[in-house]
């Protein structure tokens, strides 16, 4: 089963990311998907988080449908970051927290409501995974997660309060796209969820997202290290965000990553 979740409204008030979710829609139109409804509430900032009424309802739209889904793996195609809080916190409880959060991103997604300087909603939703933010989304989630469950990989785009996390709770962070360099560090975990960004490719790669930025990976690289990870775990859930692509063409650069998706 393919979600796909068209959350645009984690990123602000530009929704180029809701046109990028209708592109991967058309790409996987042959497969099993579902796709999670948007939500129609306004757009007004509410406890430091813009766009707050309709991300939390699609949240809750989206935990309705796994809370009786019986699934045992997921794949998830974004949308913004926001929309893995679900699939995370279901996996997690799933697998009685055997399970560790790879996340492949350039940023850390850790900001609280309070510390973020955009307060854009998907750069929060690892925070509200480990526990901390706002509430109503906090007991929207099916389980927590903890730190030691998490192994950051690639990124170079940090706030300082989340530096201050990481630095805190010992999180590791690879910054190469080598398995080499995290399979010690995933070693205790049967079980692995993916989290791809792609925004932690490299601009010449694919530009074709909310912040493309040089000195990132490459696609054969990336494409390599989930092959290794579904090689020596057993990867329970693997999704991909905040894609800008509209058109089929722009997607071909990433179609090996795609590949990738069907569990």
């Amino acid at each position: 089963m393919i979600f796909i979740n068209p959350q645009w409204q984690g990123s602000g008030l530009t929704d180029d990311l809701k046109f990028g979710a209708e592109t991967f829609k058309s790409y996987f139109k042959n497969f099993n998907t579902t796709v999670i409804p948007l939500s129609i509430k306004d757009l007004a900032t509410i406890d430091n988080i813009k766009c707050f009424e309709p991300i939390l309802e699609q949240t809750n739209f989206f935990k309705e449908i796994l809370t009786d889904s019986k699934l045992n793996k997921i794949s998830t195609i974004g949308g913004d970051c926001g929309i893995e809080i679900v699939p995370i916190s279901y996996l997690n409880k799933i697998y009685e927290e055997d399970i560790c959060v790879i996340w492949i991103d350039a940023h850390a997604d850790l900001n609280t409501p309070n510390s973020s300087p955009s307060k854009t909603f998907h750069g929060m939703p690892l925070r509200i995974l480990l526990g901390e933010g706002n509430e109503k989304f906090i007991n929207l989630l099916f389980s927590t997660i903890k730190p030691e469950q998490v192994c950051f990989v690639g990124l170079r785009d940090i706030d300082e309060p989340e530096s201050e996390y990481i630095l805190k709770h010992h999180i590791p962070t690879v910054t190469n796209c080598q398995f080499v360099d995290i399979q010690n560090k995933i070693k205790n975990f049967k079980n692995v969820y993916i989290h791809l960004d792609l925004d932690v490719l490299d601009k010449s790669e694919f530009e074709f997202t909310m912040f493309p930025t040089n000195n990132g990976f490459l696609v054969a690289d990336v494409v390599q290290l989930i092959e290794k990870i579904k090689a020596k775990h057993n990867v329970v859930g693997f999704c991909v965000t905040e894609s800008t692509a509209t058109t089929l063409e722009q997607l071909d650069k990433i179609k090996s990553i795609l590949d990738q998706i069907e569990l």
